[in-house]
This record gives structure tokens, C-alpha cells and sequence, in this order.
């Protein structure tokens, strides 16, 4: 199961029921029923719920799928002026069997054994599917028929002849307790002959309040009774050019909604309205919804309330301090010897690599071509018994690597390379990335950025190498798109989960994958034996080159606020650095990058309801290494290095990344930490522009790899969240590392 696949769970596993009380909706149950005598009530919500399939290419899947149900907290208006949320409430449905949704929480299962139907219970602390009745009916071959769907208590079907039918169901007068059957629905109008073709054709069909609709190509067609019962359907094409939906459902009141794919996590939901035509309400009502839609049709609906979308039980606001913009976070500490690197080697099997020379070099391109820069060495170390080791940059640094560290606002990247062979004769080496702070030239001191984003310690693991003279093969494009990086640039909703320790870039990533074992033996454990005695060092060919947008920032505004990202002037961002020894690739430690020439201005004021990361343009490269000792070539392997800001031809400065509503919000806010919990007073604003944000896991896909990232705060870098003048409940934010007042990293919105 992918990192997205665990966050995306995560983040959807606490929502409850609703209710509705002095403005907000909530209550440890479901909707309130309404008072006996009283009449039925317009909803302000509406259920909806997904059969989840494991994404995927098509393949089937055999095991249990997951029906999950969410709330829809603005049906009437097609999502415009509140959220689609998950719910914790799901049930298993074997991949054998159909299921379609009734009026009012009703479901009907369809296997090989006949057709049972079930009841949603929550609001009764119940299950999703609680069983009602078993249904005796023979000569109804239902999961045969080519499509199949409800409206009310009316099944619809067409068999694979093409033939309409309709059925309801009946209690009998001989059958047992629990028992039912079906008839055919009397008074059929049957379809003519062009509209039960579009059905046929269609990419999905549903039904709401009598009407039934279809979606094919782009085109949602809505058909109606025109006459006295039984006398036929009138068509209306209601909308065109839907060129991403491939299916739909419609909660009543003249609302569509359509999801973009049913097949993985890219899926968004748009909202439209319209008593004729249909007018676009919300182009994103959510993302990351996938599965067979099932909608449930309230009675009537009414318009979304001015309360949060508060679901359980009134949310424990106790205690909670205000945050002001005066209560920035303190700034972080500086390191002490910002000039000092220092690291842990190991072993594959995680002991230490004692007594093994390092080589300590530049990362940072020095010439403006990347394929004709080059590295400098800084000097060597050894580690010590535990495999730790440490390096003081000299006093005097070479005048290309002191204008390297002033070209990246203060900030040296220096790469640490250990190497060797096993008692098999494996060759073997241990690459590390970190980041030191040489003093200003012009100052005598480090830098702000240097000191900020120097003095990180890394444990690393040796790996197999290549040997010297092999030509590494790249991945075609076809290749590429099958990866786990190219799953998480396909998603719409971005992962808070790290990446695989090992990852392909030419085919989806192997969990059970062992990198140390070689020509049948496993190499973890083996003994690594330094290279002849000489002066060692790296020679770097430049492989090729790709522009990528990387997330940098991330803002979220839920209800009544309003989210800001800046992103201004200049690179302030650390990125993973991959490496491979030939086969899988992995992250190792990352390089720091800082410029004056970055112009993206990141968004204002986005929301409510709104979380999105934000992406600028980095220039990666991937380059072969080879290490010499004595002047021998004695290994190689490939790196994958951020380089430089760089804004493509034709291309965006910045851009909107993944959609993250889903870490803002009730069942968010209830499992966040205590401590890191604060509000926002009623028009006023808090925003964090000291510290190091959280680390993005899949922050950018290059290569067909996935690569986390981090930024540093400044006056240029910040996230911001104002809070709009609604006083009936608290603008609540929480930090994701720890209290807003101290070093949050990022900060949510509930």
C-alpha cells in the first residue's frame, strides 16, 4: 500500500455524523430526526458513498471492496459554499457482487446467491450495511444485466439484449419474516429505441426523483416523463464538454455532480447547478475521491448553513491561546560551527563502517552549464569505531567553491563518499548530502539561510555499487509513467507520507525488494575493505538535465478563513538527493538551495475550504559518478541533484499544486495534539515567516523518482492565515510539529 494510500486513510478515518444545532452541524450520531409530528424538512446535507477499488490499471482486484460513506454539505448548491467530506463509516463488499443505493440510506447487494438489502444505521450507532431483507426471486439473472441502477424503490436494468426492465420490490403474502420478492414495476414508460441506445452507450447512468440520466463523451442527457405514466421519456441535453467526467449523480434540486476518474486517487469532484442548462457551481468540490458513485436522494433540499461543518461531538476548544501575527514562532537556534559537516556511515545491515576514509566534495554546480561543471574536493576524514565521523571546512576555500556558497545565500552543499569492496569482491559505497555555512566574504559571518539550513547529521547506509565501465540504461518515457513517482504526480491530493526506502524508475516499486543481494548472496553484512592506499576522488558525467515544479509552500483555510503563500524574490528550499548503485534509487541527505532571481509570487487570500501546496520550477540533473583511488576507477553510480531555480520557456513562475483539504477540518483538528492548538481572533491574521516548514514527502517527481523537500521561513517565505469576522465559533489552527508559537513546520485550519 503506497505512502498516499496510508495518509489518505489517515486523514479520512475520523469523521463522524451530523446534526444540526445553533449553526454548526454536529452530534455523535447522524442527522437529527425530525420531530414525529412535524413535517419532513428540507436537508441542508446529503449522503453520499463510494465503492473504493484498489487503484489501478484496470486489473481486477480480488478482495473485499470498501463501501465508504461521505456527507455532502452543500447539495443544493452543487459544493459552491461548503465541503464533501469521508466519513469513518465503511463495510466490506466482495468484488463478486453488485451493489446499487435506494432512497434514504437503502442498499441492494447482488451476488450469486440472489439479492439481499441493507440499511445505512449510523445514526443509530449502527453499521453502514445493516441487513433488512433477503429477497426470493427466481429467473432474474442480476448480474448479468448490462447496467443497473435506482431511482426510490424502483430497480432499473437493461440485459445484455438491450432490453429496459424495472422491478419493486414486494413483501408477498406467504412469505416468511424478512423475506421479499420482486415484481415488475407497473406502469412502465418504456424507452424509445434512440434513448435506450444513449443508455446502452453510456459511461454511467443514474436516476433522481423520477428523471434518468446519462453521461457519454462529455454529454449529460437528462430524460423525463413527457406525459400521463407509461407514455414515454423527453430528452434534454443539459451539458456539453464535460471532457474529463466519467461518471456522475445528482443529489435533486437540479444538482450534478461529476467525479474526473473512478480508477485512482486523481479523481475530482465538480458541481454543477441549473434548472436548464447546467452552470458550473464548484470545479473542485474535492479531490481524491475514487470508486462507483452512490448517491442517496433526500426528500428536498435546502441551502448550506453559516455554521462550520462540525461533525461528533462539540469539538474540546479548552484552553486554546490566541495567536496573533505578533506571536511569530522564536526563531531556531543557531548551530554551533556552521563550517562543521558530520554524519554516521553503516554497514547494509545498519553496523558501523569503522575506520573508512570520506571524501569530502562540493554538490553545487559551480559553471552555469550544469554539463560542463565539476565538483571540489574539500578534504577527507575517517570515521571512528561507532561510524560517525566529522570535517571542519578549511579556512581557506578555493575561490570557486566561496562563490558557489555566495551564489546559494550562504549555503555550501557538500557531498561525503565512502567506498570499498566485500570479502566477495562487491564493490560498495556510502553516499551522504549535508550542508555547511562558510562566513560571508564581505561579512566575516554565515549567512541567516547558511546557519539556518546547516549543521544536519544523517545515518547512512552503504549500498552495492556498479562497476566503473558500465553504461547506466535510462528508462523510457512508458516506463517512467508506470513508477510510484509517476502515481504520486498523478494524484490530485498531495501525500504526507515519506516515500519507499528504495524506489524503480522503471517499474512500480518492489516493497520486498533486498538491494544487498547480489549474485544470490546478500551482502548486508559483509566486511568492506578500503580501496588501495592513493588520494581519492570523484569524476562527474553529466547525464541529462529536466525542469520540475517542486513543492515550496503549502497554506489551508477552512471555514471563514482565508489562506496566503508567499513565495517571493528567491529559492529558500532543501531537496532530497537521489542515488542508485545501478538498480533502485533512494533518498540521501539533501542540498540546500537559495537564489536572487526566483520571481513566483505563491496566492492570496484563497478560501474558504481551500488547502493547497504551491510549486516552483527546479532544474534537476542526473549525472554518472566515478570513484578513483591512486588514479584507478574503482566504482560508479548516479546521483539525481536539485540545482537552480529555472522557469521553462513558455512556463508558470509558480503554480497551485495538490489539493491537502483533507488535513484541515473536524476529524483533523480532533486527533491533533493539544499543545500545538491555538485560534485566530476575528479578522485578524497569524502567519509563520521564522523556522523550517514540515518536509513534503513526494514534493517533486523527476526521472521516475519521488523526492521530498523543505523550506525555509523568511520575510520572503511564508504561510498565512486571516480569519474572516464570524464570531459564532473560533478560527482554530494547530501545528503540525508543534505548537504555532514554537516551530510548527506548517500550521492547519479547522
Amino acid at each position: 500500500m503506497s505512502s498516499l494510500k496510508r495518509s489518505r486513510r489517515r486523514h479520512s478515518t475520523s469523521v463522524r455524523t451530523l446534526a444540526l444545532l445553533t449553526g454548526a452541524l454536529t452530534v455523535p450520531g447522524v442527522s437529527a430526526p425530525a420531530p414525529a409530528a412535524a413535517a419532513a424538512t428540507c436537508s441542508s446535507t446529503s449522503n453520499v458513498y463510494v465503492l473504493e477499488e484498489e487503484p489501478g490499471s484496470g486489473k481486477k482486484n480480488y478482495f473485499d471492496r470498501t463501501l465508504r460513506k461521505y456527507v455532502d454539505f452543500d447539495p443544493q448548491g452543487g459544493g459552491a459554499n461548503a465541503p464533501l467530506v469521508s466519513t469513518d463509516h465503511t463495510a466490506k463488499i466482495p468484488w463478486t457482487a453488485k451493489i446499487v443505493a435506494g432512497r434514504a440510506g437503502k442498499f441492494y447487494v447482488f451476488d450469486r446467491n440472489g439479492v439481499k438489502s441493507y440499511r445505512d444505521a449510523t445514526a443509530e450507532g449502527g453499521s453502514l450495511l445493516q441487513p433488512v431483507s433477503t429477497f426470493v426471486d427466481a429467473g432474474i439473472e442480476w448480474l448479468s444485466f448490462e447496467k443497473i441502477w435506482t431511482s426510490g424503490d424502483t430497480i432499473y436494468a437493461i440485459d445484455r439484449q438491450g432490453a429496459f426492465k424495472a422491478y419493486m420490490e414486494t413483501s408477498g403474502t406467504k412469505l416468511p419474516p424478512g423475506q421479499k420478492t420482486f415484481m415488475t414495476a407497473p406502469s412502465l414508460a418504456t424507452p424509445d429505441p434512440a434513448m435506450l441506445q444513449d443508455l446502452r452507450a453510456a459511461q454511467d447512468v443514474w436516476a433522481e426523483g423520477g428523471k434518468i440520466y446519462s453521461l457519454n463523451g462529455g454529454v449529460i442527457k437528462k430524460y423525463a416523463k413527457s406525459g400521463p405514466i407509461g407514455s414515454g421519456y423527453g430528452v434534454t441535453v443539459i451539458a456539453t464538454n464535460l471532457k474529463d467526467a466519467v461518471q456522475g449523480w445528482s443529489p435533486g434540486n437540479g444538482t450534478v455532480y461529476t467525479t474526473t476518474t473512478s480508477r485512482d486517487y486523481s479523481g475530482i469532484v465538480r458541481g454543477y447547478t441549473g434548472t436548464g442548462t447546467l452552470s458550473s457551481a464548484n470545479p473542485n468540490v474535492m479531490s481524491g475521491l475514487f470508486g462507483q458513485v452512490l448517491s442517496d436522494t433526500p426528500e428536498c433540499l435546502a441551502p448550506a448553513t453559516d455554521g462550520k461543518p462540525v461533525v461528533g461531538p462539540p469539538a474540546d476548544e479548552t484552553g486554546l491561546p490566541a495567536a496573533t501575527a505578533e506571536t511569530d514562532p522564536a526563531p531556531e537556534p543557531v548551530p554551533v560551527g556552521p563550517r562543521v559537516v558530520r554524519g554516521i556511515f553503516t554497514l547494509g545491515n545498519g553496523k558501523p563502517a569503522a575506520g573508512m576514509n570520506v571524501l569530502l566534495e562540493t554538490t553545487d554546480v559551480v559553471a552555469e552549464n550544469p554539463a560542463t561543471a565539476g565538483t571540489a574536493v574539500l578534504g577527507t576524514t575517517t570515521t571512528a569505531a561507532d561510524g560517525s565521523w566529522s570535517f571542519t571546512l578549511p579556512e581557506q576555500l578555493p575561490a570557486e567553491v566561496t562563490a558557489s556558497a555566495a551564489a546559494n545565500g550562504g549555503a555550501l552543499n557538500v557531498s561525503a563518499t565512502v567506498a570499498g569492496t566485500t570479502s566477495t569482491g562487491v564493490p560498495m559505497v556510502g553516499l551522504d548530502h549535508t550542508v555547511a555555512a562558510p562566513e560571508d566574504p564581505v561579512t566575516n559571518k554565515p549567512t541567516a539561510f547558511g546557519a539556518a539550513v546547516s549543521g544536519e547529521q544523517h545515518t547512512t547506509a552503504m549500498i552495492p555499487a556498479a562497476a566503473p565501465e558500465t553504461v547506466f540504461s535510462q528508462p523510457t518515457a512508458q516506463q517512467e509513467a508506470s513508477t510510484y513517482a509517476a502515481e504520486q504526480a498523478a494524484s490530485s491530493i498531495g501525500s504526507a507520507g515519506p516515500a519507499p526506502s528504495w524506489q524503480s524508475d522503471n517499474a512500480a516499486s518492489d516493497a520486498g525488494l533486498n538491494p544487498y543481494l547480489v549474485n544470490g548472496s546478500d551482502v548486508s553484512g559483509e566486511r568492506v575493505t578500503l580501496y588501495a592506499s592513493g588520494t581519492c576522488h570523484t569524476q562527474r558525467i553529466f547525464l541529462s538535465s529536466r525542469i520540475a515544479y517542486t513543492t515550496v509552500a503549502e497554506g489551508h483555510a477552512f471555514w471563514d478563513t482565508y489562506a496566503t503563500v508567499d513565495y517571493d524574490n528567491k529559492l529558500s528550499t532543501a531537496v532530497d538527493v537521489a542515488v542508485s548503485g545501478g538498480g533502485d534509487w533512494k533518498a540521501s541527505g539533501s542540498v540546500s538551495l537559495a537564489s536572487n532571481s526566483g520571481q513566483s509570487t505563491g496566492y492570496t487570500n484563497q478560501g474558504p475550504y481551500f488547502a493547497r501546496q504551491y510549486q516552483v520550477p527546479i532544474e534537476y540533473s542526473k549525472y554518472k559518478f566515478t570513484y578513483y583511488c591512486g588514479g584507478i576507477a574503482k566504482n560508479s553510480y548516479q546521483k539525481i541533484i536539485a540545482e537552480r531555480y529555472k522557469v521553462p520557456a513558455g512556463g508558470a513562475v509558480g503554480k497551485m499544486g495538490a489539493d491537502v483539504r483533507y488535513k484541515d477540518g473536524y476529524n483533523a483538528y480532533v486527533d491533533s495534539p493539544k499543545n500545538n492548538r491555538a485560534y485566530v481572533e476575528p479578522g485578524s491574521y497569524f502567519q509563520l515567516s521564522r523556522g523550517k516548514s514540515a518536509k513534503w514527502g513526494g514534493a517533486v517527481s523527476v526521472f521516475g523518482v519521488s523526492l521530498g523537500a523543505s523550506t525555509t521561513y523568511d520575510r520572503d517565505h511564508k504561510q498565512r492565515i486571516t480569519a474572516g469576522k464570524k464570531t459564532n465559533y473560533r478560527h482554530i489552527i494547530w501545528g503540525r510539529s508543534g505548537p504555532v508559537s514554537g516551530s510548527p513546520g506548517l500550521f492547519f485550519s479547522f
